[in-house]
Formats: C-alpha cells, sequence, structure tokens
C-alpha cells in the first residue's frame, strides 16, 4: 500500500493531501494523494447537495466554523493516520529541470505514515529536529524547487523572493510552499486530463486581455510574460469560473481545475467527480447547465467577499486615520500605506485629507506620496493644489520627480526626446496616451515643464 504524510496545520483533522517522494535515477516520483470524497459520496445525494449549498468550508483564524460535509463523513475520509483510505492519487516523474516526464491518476487506497504540522516541517527541513521521515520530506522539498524553476508563471513559484500560491497571495515557510505549489501541479494536470476530455468542470480562467484597461499593454507587447508580469502584475483581475477550460494568465496555463481540497470546497468535488468520469471512461456527472449555476454562485460569493474585506479595511483605515497625532507621527513608508487604502475603501477619511492638506503645505510630502494622490482617488482640489505646489519647482518636490516616481509605480517610464530651438531646447515627452512638447532656455527647465504639463493632465482624470 502506497504510504503518504500529511503536513497542515497542527489542530487541522479535515486533511484532503498526502504527499510522497522517492528518488529514481536522476528523477524524483511524486505522489499526490487527495481524499477520494467523489468515490465516498452518493451523485447529487443529500450530502452533496448540502456541500453544494454550502459550497465551502468557513474557518475564522484557525478554527473551522462551519463545515461543508458532516463531521463523521470528514473524519472517514481525512487522510488521518487511522488506517486506509480512498484516495484519487496523482503518481508524476519529475525531472531534473522539474519537467513532468510522465503521469497517472488513479483510484486507490494509502495510508497515512505521519501527520506533521508545518512548523515541524520546517524544523526539520532546516536540520533543527530530526524525524524517520526526513528524507522524504527533503526529496519533496527538492520537487518542489525543481517544480519552481520550470514555472513561467506569476504565481505558482518564488519571484523576488517571495512564493505566491494560486490566489496570488504570498506563502513563507518552505513546508507551506512545498504543500501549496504539489496542490498547483495536481489541479494543473486535472485541468489538463479534463480539457483533453471535452467534460465541463469548475474551472479557473484569469485573462486579462478581456479587461479594457490591460488589453492595450498585450498588443504592445506581443502577449510576453516576461515584459508583462511588471506592468500589470498590481492590477490582475481575480480568476473566474468557466464551465470551459481557459487561460489562467498569472499561472501561464492553459487549463486549471482546483481539486485538491475536496473535503473543504465545493468546486473541488465537482473536479475528483469529472476526473473520476474520464478514468472510468463514464459519461459526465454534470450537465452544463448545473455548472453554470454554481459558477454564478461561486461568482457572487467572491463578490460578496471582496465587499467584506473592503468594509473590513476601511473601518480599519477609518480608525487609523481618527486621529492627526497617529498620522503626524507614522514613518513615510507607513504613511504610503495609508494612502494605498484610499484606493482599497473608495473614500478618503477626513483625518486623513487634513492631513494630506497640512503636509502639502508644509512642503513634506515626498514624490511618492505626490505620486500616489495623482493616481489615485483623491479630491480634485487637492490635485490642483498639488500641482500648483509642483510649479513652485521646489528641488525636493517637483513636477520631474513625480513623474518619475508614478512611472515607477505603473511601470511605464516616461520617454524624453531634445532637441535644439532658436537658442533654446525643445523636449517632447511621451508618457502612458499623453504626447506634451515644451520649450524653454535649458534640457533641465524644459524637462520639468513637460512633466508638469502631464501631471496637470492626469490631475483632470478620475483613476
Amino acid at each position: 500500500m502506497q504510504p503518504v504524510l500529511t503536513i497542515d496545520g497542527p489542530t487541522s483533522l479535515d486533511l484532503d493531501d498526502g504527499v510522497w517522494a522517492e528518488p529514481e535515477g536522476d528523477r524524483i516520483r511524486l505522489t499526490i494523494a487527495i481524499a477520494g470524497v467523489a468515490t465516498a459520496l452518493p451523485h447529487l445525494g443529500i450530502e452533496e447537495c448540502v456541500a453544494l449549498a454550502r459550497l465551502q468550508t468557513v474557518y475564522h483564524g484557525t478554527q473551522m466554523t462551519r463545515a461543508m460535509l458532516s463531521p463523521e463523513r470528514t473524519e472517514a475520509l481525512s487522510l488521518l493516520p487511522a488506517g486506509p483510505r480512498p484516495v484519487v492519487c496523482l503518481q508524476a516523474a519529475i525531472s531534473r529541470r522539474g519537467e513532468v516526464l510522465s503521469f497517472e491518476f488513479s483510484e486507490t487506497v494509502v495510508e497515512s505514515a505521519a501527520k506533521l504540522s508545518y512548523e515541524q516541517v520546517n524544523q526539520i527541513l532546516a536540520g533543527q529536529e530530526d524525524h524517520g521521515l526526513k528524507e522524504v520530506l527533503r526529496c519533496l522539498a527538492v520537487v518542489a524547487t525543481r517544480l519552481d524553476k520550470n514555472r513561467r508563471g506569476l504565481w505558482g513559484r518564488s519571484r523576488q523572493g517571495e512564493f505566491r500560491d494560486d490566489l496570488g497571495s504570498v506563502v513563507t515557510g518552505k513546508a507551506e510552499q512545498l504543500i501549496a505549489s504539489t496542490a498547483i501541479l495536481y489541479n494543473q494536470l486535472v485541468g489538463e486530463v479534463l480539457k483533453q476530455a471535452g467534460l465541463p468542470a469548475l474551472f479557473r480562467v484569469q485573462d486579462p486581455r478581456q479587461d479594457e484597461a490591460i488589453a492595450p499593454l498585450f498588443e504592445q507587447h506581443d502577449g510576453d510574460p516576461v515584459v508583462l508580469a511588471p506592468l500589470i502584475s498590481h492590477c490582475l483581475p481575480r480568476a473566474q469560473h468557466r464551465v470551459k477550460a481557459g487561460l489562467h494568465w498569472a499561472l501561464q496555463l492553459p487549463a486549471y481545475a482546483r481539486s485538491s481540497s475536496p473535503l473543504r470546497r465545493y468546486e473541488d468535488l465537482v473536479n475528483q467527480r469529472q476526473l473520476l468520469a474520464v478514468l472510468n471512461q463514464s459519461p459526465s456527472f454534470y450537465p452544463p447547465e448545473l455548472l453554470l449555476g454554481v459558477c454564478d454562485r461561486l461568482q457572487d460569493r467572491a463578490i460578496a467577499e471582496v465587499e467584506r474585506q473592503k468594509q473590513k479595511s476601511e473601518e480599519k483605515w477609518l480608525r487609523a486615520a481618527s486621529s492627526v497625532k497617529q498620522l503626524e507621527t507614522v514613518t513615510e513608508g507607513q504613511f504610503s500605506a495609508v494612502l494605498r487604502q484610499v484606493s482599497v475603501i473608495g473614500a478618503i477619511p477626513p483625518k486623513l485629507e487634513q492631513q494630506l492638506r497640512e503636509r502639502l503645505k508644509k512642503g513634506s510630502l515626498t514624490p511618492k506620496h505626490a505620486a500616489q494622490i495623482l493616481s489615485e482617488e483623491f479630491p480634485a482640489d487637492l490635485k490642483q493644489a498639488l500641482i500648483a505646489k509642483l510649479s513652485q519647482g521646489d528641488p525636493l518636490l517637483n513636477g520631474l520627480m513625480v513623474l518619475n516616481t508614478l512611472g515607477q509605480l505603473i511601470g511605464t517610464a516616461p520617454q524624453f526626446d531634445y532637441e535644439p530651438a532658436n537658442g533654446q531646447w525643445c523636449c517632447r515627452l511621451v508618457w502612458q496616451e499623453q504626447s506634451v512638447e515644451a520649450i524653454a532656455s535649458s534640457k533641465v527647465r524644459v524637462r520639468e515643464l513637460a512633466a508638469l504639463m502631464v501631471l496637470k493632465g492626469i490631475s483632470l482624470v478620475e483613476w
């Protein structure tokens, strides 16, 4: 019987996924076993209908507040070290370069050799704790590193020192990254199988080319993800649920179907059942019409969650901005973080606006603060007051410095072209969709004038 181990929070009992790895020459044989919920639950029986109504298990912090399945069913299927468990298992051969040389899904039975916590695994991998499964864990860490190097997306790998999971959230800790990475691989291959079979499922699709604000950048740079990454990483749209497979741009995958947590998420249960249909060469378990309804419900829930988080952010920052004294004592970086929240909550707290006007009057705003004010939803008269301040040519806060900073924030640098003009200099400045020309006695002055003209145009735009 195939052994696996689980890595999760110390108190977690709904263990969906078990992993194992063994070297085979230069390659590594990776096993990912996912709890066989679809094999145990009658199709659209009472238990699945309850799961459909709930859609997912709800947590508050680390504590479960509402389970998608009953506690008895969850315990019976959870990959606890308490005997054999049915699973839908993936076995894949991973090359030294992180390529998937071969893979196979199967219905089988596994037994958990250990229930480990993230903290414990991190200590074992760091050599701070000994364990009988340390070689397996080291092999799993090597697999995660190989997969990381082979991936090309913004998410699903380490980039600039940060690992982001399939939702774009930063994941810290080797054990946490290991589990996130193997889950992405499992979901990726499930997506490939379902796409090839042509079965409807609950695919995660993220295609920024459909976003009017981002689409021109794709045309301008021929869709090159390397060039586009720094330009659009800050404004990627949320992935949508679709019945047909489609591009997941941040993962750089043609199909992605989450299937690694069927004890906790209904979409994973659906995709697991559809995968079993492919393995057993049977018809689709779900008509597209039913899945379209599930997509709508998942979308509604996602929108409601965004609104809930927005409200929490608004309440948090309203409290933070309730005292002028608090804002006077924060660092410049902390003040920038406060300004970023204006776009999140869609409004500016009165105390924050008061503090901004005082800083502008005193000349204590930085170029980054000024760039944030011009690019976010701040009052028009405040932006005009800022432009007037920049027109004074303060060496520590002028139009050129602010425009360059704004270019860094957005990811598009301004382009300056100069040529002599009757004893003076003419400067043509192109940035975003703006093009202006200015004339002055020196290159420095003409560059500042051109930058100020662009910023005046920006101050009139509703971002």
